[in-house]
């Protein structure tokens, strides 16, 4: 497969050559959807429009857990569980996602303007407020935060965090276990929702929580038992996609994309109902897959663009996949 051929793509390098430390080199390598069946592209209502294997030599990258993506799909905004922000250009080819550029890393900053530290400095969910803001969930130490990065993210080497109202009882979630799942609503309302459910076994709560404060409504969502709840999209017909995630060593890496519609969002306001969300698609081990954590939407071409990208721990048997879709109906 041509595209699949492509040479590793190269961005500017962070090292002591004078130029600018934000900067970082970020290699990117093509990957077929399906490892052995390299022309086959459908995933359910999921159509494969490229993907890639981001690397860097650059000790500040991996373990990158949520993404937003520009509304025209031609930059990327990501956090990491080592507190830092990756903004980059990304690159087309007849809509083909081939590579990054201009990839930048800033410290996530606290309010006294020093890097957050420990388990202070774990993000894992990133959401637009408007006009340049976002929200940022942590785990380890629990709470939600809000940076001003502005609408062109060059802020992120700069930005000061305000607190934001968060769930109820998050300071009693374990460690590893916090808000991995956050999406824009609409009225000053974020969706926030943990990777686990409150009691194991029982359906997932997925929280509308208003930043002026307070919570709107919650919803119990069924997700299948050993998936955990990764991260929140939100279409422009109020739609949620949602990312559901599963790993065992003995099975791997499992992932599912589903979607809650607004007339389930509406009927699960009813008290004791549990949402069944639609299943878009499902990837299987055999799959290229690793940890997903982040989803972000955008239009590419006049198409809706699903883009995934997965958290790799640090840890040299996994990587850190950055996969783009058509989401067909």
């Amino acid at each position: 497969m041509k595209r699949l051929i492509l040479a590793s793509l190269l961005v500017l390098a962070a090292c002591g050559d004078g130029r600018d430390a934000g900067e970082v080199e970020i290699r990117a390598e093509a990957v077929a959807l399906y490892p052995d069946a390299a022309e086959r592209q459908e995933l359910g209502s999921l159509v494969y429009r490229g993907g890639l294997v981001l690397r860097s030599d650059d000790s500040r990258f991996g373990g990158l857990s949520a993404l937003e993506v520009s509304e025209d799909g031609s930059r990327l905004l990501a956090v990491s569980d080592s507190g830092y922000w990756l903004t980059a250009s990304l690159d087309f080819d007849d809509g083909w996602l081939t590579g990054v550029s201009a990839a930048r890393m800033a410290d996530m900053l606290d309010t006294d303007g020093r890097k957050w530290r420990g388990d202070h400095e774990d993000a894992e969910g990133l959401a637009p407020l408007g006009e340049g803001r976002y929200a940022v969930s942590f785990e380890r130490d629990h709470r939600v935060l809000a940076y001003d990065i502005g609408i062109d993210w060059s802020g992120i080497e700069t930005a000061l965090p305000t607190p934001l109202p968060a769930p109820p009882g998050i300071e009693r979630l374990r460690g590893n276990g916090g808000i991995e799942g956050m999406g824009p609503g609409v009225n000053g309302v974020i969706w926030m929702a943990v990777e686990d459910p409150i009691i194991d076994g029982r359906p997932h709560t997925i929280w509308q929580i208003h930043t002026g404060g307070g919570i709107d409504q919650s919803y119990n969502v069924a997700v299948p038992r050993g998936f955990g709840l990764t991260s929140i999209a939100t279409e422009a017909s109020g739609s949620l996609i949602v990312i559901e995630r599963y790993y065992s060593p003995d099975v791997g890496n499992r992932v599912r994309v589903v979607r809650i519609s607004p007339e389930a969002l509406d009927a699960g306001r009813m008290a004791g109902s549990v949402i069944e969300p639609d299943v878009l698609g499902e990837f299987t081990p055999d799959m290229t897959v690793d940890n997903l954590e982040g989803a972000a939407l955008a239009t590419v071409n006049g198409e809706t663009r699903l883009f995934l990208l997965s958290d790799d721990n640090y840890n040299p048997a996994q990587q850190t996949l950055l996969l783009s879709f058509a989401i067909v109906e």
